[in-house]
């Protein structure tokens, strides 16, 4: 990646560290009761739970070759013909 792409990665993070900042201030007032920290937490290991289910998906997939054939034989105007 050459330096630019660098520069523009770098003041995009440091933006939204910014904006995540100023909308963490903002809401510092705001009270959550017992049924919302039940909900984040559960919205919490929910999404690591599809996240985890669907990389492990993935691994099985890819061990066990379902998908080897799917789209059929294809040519790489680089490499040539596929096995």
């Amino acid at each position: 990646m050459s330096k630019l792409g660098y520069l523009v990665a770098a003041v995009l993070a440091i933006s939204a560290m910014v904006v995540a900042w100023q909308a963490w201030q903002s809401l510092a007032s705001v009270q959550v009761g017992a049924a919302g920290i039940i909900a984040m937490i559960l919205g919490a290991v929910g999404a690591l739970a599809l996240g985890g289910g669907l990389i492990a998906l993935m691994f099985i997939s890819n061990r066990r070759g379902i998908d080897d054939e799917a789209g059929g034989k294809r040519e790489s105007k680089i490499h040539g013909p596929r096995e």
